[in-house]
């Protein structure tokens, strides 16, 4: 396995062990890429061409609006009609699934990592599985290991720190379900 594989499984990785730079290395690549695409003119050919780079030459078909702050793009898979709105951020080393027809509000935070509190160089992560059809509202947070279920809400603001069930609707600190659709 490599060390992007054993993130995603989950395993503890130590940011100052050897086997973790290409993590270092994958890390400024995708920053320098996001640099470039939060500074070129929407849809123009450097937009177009930064947004290729981030996703290593292999960019989703989704719908974007910048600026964006996504640490590992490889890191993350996209269904087909995907509408992320602005000020996005992916910490998703650990890997994040989003399925088919998700609509992300703006200001949504989507993380798949933590650290040991002991040792804090050890990263603990947990994948982030996001359902088809799921919206999820304005400033909504999602910590790692959530998996949201099939036509789920996440209502603005919340913070989603269990998994969702499918056509639920969840809001609040921490998140709760406020009815099922």
């Amino acid at each position: 396995m490599d060390i992007f594989e054993v993130l995603k499984a989950g395993q503890e990785v130590d940011m100052f062990s050897k086997a973790y730079r290409p993590c270092v290395e994958e890390l400024h690549r995708a920053d320098r890429a996001l640099f470039h695409l939060n500074h070129a003119e929407p849809r123009s050919d450097a937009w177009n061409k930064a947004f290729a780079d981030l996703f290593d030459g292999n960019p989703p078909e989704i719908g974007i609006f910048t600026p964006v702050q996504i640490d590992f793009p490889k890191q993350m898979t996209f269904g087909k009609g995907v509408f992320i709105n602005h000020s996005f951020t992916a910490m998703s080393i650990g890997g994040i699934e989003i399925g088919d027809h998700v609509q992300i509000g703006p200001h949504v935070t989507i993380v798949t990592d933590n650290h040991d509190l002991a040792r804090r160089n050890v990263l603990r992560c947990k994948n982030v599985k996001i359902g088809n059809n799921v919206w999820i509202g304005a400033e909504v947070k999602i910590m790692p290991g959530v998996h949201v279920g099939d036509n789920a809400v996440l209502a603005g603001g919340a913070v989603v720190t269990k998994d969702v069930p499918a056509g639920a609707i969840v809001g609040g600190n921490p998140a709760k379900v406020i009815r099922m659709i």
